[in-house]
């Protein structure tokens, strides 16, 4: 469902004023609202008939229209037209339906899909300046080339790669290659990811922690009333230095810990 093509269609009002179309011409020279059959939806949106109904069985569309003409056939209009476009819109941003339904769920959807997709450009993307990655299999045998035999299967089974038919797809490349070096040292593979592991558990709750009290903050007023947008660009940097900083300043206590218990080192 590609957000381009809904939008390429519905803006395409040649297209729309074509397509098979006696009431609904009949219907603008009158001044009523243009009435479209599910199979016009299909061709304006490019969504299958049955995409359009499973939406409507999921309450993502508003009623459909009788024909004025004969009440038993359901008719869409232009507010169903847009419906599909904004769906579309939040699919492509990774929205799951039900997320995509408590949205359009009211008074004004226009207004709150707009200030869910601003709030989208300035919070989505990755924070770690580091896309994922394909690499062909050329590419990915010249990084295994100083790990051990049976490498490449661990790192599938962690995730850390996952093959995509000739391909394989490199979720944090960066951390990838850390693996890989650490593991050409001939430190063990299970000990570097059961390592990740660790790291991975405790930050993703830290990090869920710090989203509610940013989240807590703004509804208090923090920031004197400014947009969350500013103030989440001005904490990317001083997010990544302070957990880095945190992280040392703790790894350093729990050595000297580990250094203070003899009984423990012996």
């Amino acid at each position: 469902m590609a957000r381009s093509k809904i939008r390429s269609k519905t803006r395409s009002s040649p297209e729309c004023e074509s397509e098979g179309v006696e009431a609904g011409d009949a219907q603008a020279e009158s001044g009523e609202s243009r009435l479209f059959s599910l199979e016009e939806v299909s061709k304006i949106s490019g969504l299958a008939p049955r995409t359009i109904r499973y939406y409507q069985t999921k309450k993502l569309l508003p009623r459909t229209i009788k024909d004025p003409k004969d009440g038993r056939v359901a008719r869409y209009d232009a507010e169903h037209v847009e419906r599909l476009r904004l769906i579309g819109e939040l699919h492509d941003r990774g929205l799951k339906l039900p997320a995509i339904r408590e949205l359009l769920d009211s008074s004004d959807p226009q207004a709150r899909v707009s200030d869910w997709l601003g709030l989208n450009e300035t919070l989505g993307g990755s924070w770690s300046g580091d896309a994922p990655r394909i690499l062909s299999r050329i590419e990915l045998d010249e990084l295994l080339a100083s790990t051990p035999p049976g490498t490449l299967g661990t790192l599938e089974g962690r995730d850390m790669v996952v093959r995509q038919g000739d391909s394989w797809l490199v979720r944090n490349p960066a951390l990838f290659e850390l693996t890989l070096n650490l593991v050409a040292s001939d430190i063990a593979i299970d000990l570097v990811l059961d390592a990740g592991d660790i790291l991975q558990k405790h930050l993703s709750q830290a990090s869920t922690e710090l989203i509610d009290l940013f989240v807590s903050a703004l509804d208090q007023g923090f920031g004197g009333g400014a947009e969350p947008g500013p103030l989440v660009q001005s904490m990317r940097p001083v997010a990544g230095d302070a957990a880095r900083m945190i992280f040392a300043r703790e790894l350093e206590r729990a050595i000297q810990v580990l250094l203070a218990d003899t009984k423990r080192l012996s």
